[in-house]
């Protein structure tokens, strides 16, 4: 007997909206884990409800203007930071990304031992390997 998980209950639209997640998936995640890693997101954290302006970050870090505008453009968009009169702000979902020891474990899991593995899983497939 077959079984069933679940149903297809999404409209067209959702569905197209999750399968665009998908495809961006692995930008989000090497952003999320740069922002992460450079520094960034801890200033915005620390900088609280007033948040901090991406000059003042890229200043204060060392780093290209440009490169952290388009790094807190993307932030922005899956929902890590916000703007705020010109100022990034930490989300609920950023604070995670910086503190939460499980998500820490799981982003640096995947970066340091699956990425790169996962480049070949189709072939692994194939294979049966």
């Amino acid at each position: 007997m077959a079984v069933t998980y679940g149903k297809d209950t999404k409209t067209a639209l959702q569905a197209k909206f999750d399968a665009q997640k998908i495809a961006f998936a692995p930008v989000v995640f090497q952003v999320t884990k740069t922002l992460r890693d450079l520094g960034i997101l801890q200033m915005i954290s620390d900088s609280g409800d007033e948040g901090v302006a991406s000059e003042t970050i890229a200043e204060k870090l060392s780093l290209s203007l440009y490169g952290v505008k388009i790094l807190l453009e993307l932030g922005a968009s899956v929902e890590l930071v916000y703007l705020k009169k010109d100022r990034y702000v930490l989300t609920k979902t950023g604070f995670f990304i910086l503190h939460d020891p499980m998500t820490i474990v799981n982003l640096d899991f995947i970066q340091d031992v699956c990425y790169r593995g996962l480049f070949h899983l189709t072939d692994a497939v194939r294979k049966g390997k």
